[in-house]
């Protein structure tokens, strides 16, 4: 198997095995041992920088007691591993890459014509549109728990940078109850004033080009490929190509100068607030 690093389906690999061997209750230079490695090796392997070869890979789901059908599940996720772009049907399947992304992102800036992004959504607005998407109560919950669960890097130290660009169509049409969408303004307005975070309106009676293809995420990081993460209906695909992440960029540049200054993406805020009152 390649060595090749960086890749989404190493990330959300090591990450899964991160996540079994603190379940574990065991140290890196504990499974090293166990697999005769360096707790180095078995660190670059969780932090996506290293793909485990197929042998090893066996002998850490063995040391870590992952089983059955999980089993085989990341023995796949590892064959595959070196792959530099990841399609996959639904969203639970990239969840845990997700999660590592937005963990150790330097930068994430989030282009949404239509919702506010997860990272900025109150527990009733993340519940009440992904039930508007077809999710039991149960499954709203539960998806709006893990949301919020997330939003964590924008609080920790030192916080992750958040660059929103919202459509103003996200704010004047909700799939939400009025209470809910006001409570999500004054969420917004309340966000917008801190350092490390910065939203941004977006004017949709004549989208951008940048915006009207839909909602993506480019995210970067200290030492390792930007990532590209979007959602497409029913399935989720997280992207490292160069030309994509490149054509990302200029977006992000081309949308500083189409969307409003912070300051109007404020005003406006407030203006639709008392609206709502």
């Amino acid at each position: 198997m390649a060595n090749t690093a960086d890749s989404p389906r190493a990330r959300a690999l090591g990450a899964e095995l991160r996540r079994h061997r603190r379940a574990a209750d065991m140290t890196t230079t504990q499974v090293g041992e166990g697999i005769g490695k360096a707790h180095s090796y078995v660190s670059r392997v969780e932090n996506g920088k290293q793909v485990p070869t197929e042998a090893d890979l066996a002998s850490l789901l063995f040391v870590l007691r992952v089983n059955g059908d999980e089993r085989e599940q990341l023995l796949e996720l590892g064959k595959a591993a070196s792959d530099p772009d990841w399609l996959a049907p639904g969203v639970d399947r990239q969840l845990a890459a997700l999660t590592e992304y937005e963990r150790t992102a330097k930068r994430i800036i989030a282009v949404e014509p239509l919702l506010v992004p997860g990272l900025l959504q109150t527990f009733d607005y993340a519940r009440e549109t992904v039930a508007a998407f077809g999710s039991s109560g149960a499954e709203a919950e539960q998806s709006a728990m893990t949301r919020l669960g997330r939003q964590h890097v924008l609080t920790d130290e030192p916080p992750t940078t958040l660059d929103a660009f919202i459509g103003d169509f996200a704010l004047r049409n909700s799939m939400c109850a009025p209470e809910v969408m006001r409570d999500q303004l004054h969420r917004l307005l309340d966000r917008g004033q801190r350092p490390n975070i910065t939203i941004r309106v977006v004017p949709m009676a004549q989208p951008p080009a940048e915006v009207i293809r839909g909602s993506w995420t480019l995210m970067t990081f200290e030492d390792t490929r930007p990532v590209v993460y979007i959602e497409p209906f029913g399935s989720t695909a997280a992207i490292t190509d160069r030309r994509t992440v490149t054509r990302c960029e200029a977006a992000v540049d081309a949308l500083h100068e189409k969307a409003m200054s912070p300051a109007a993406s404020a005003e406006l805020l407030a203006d639709l607030v008392k609206e709502m009152e």
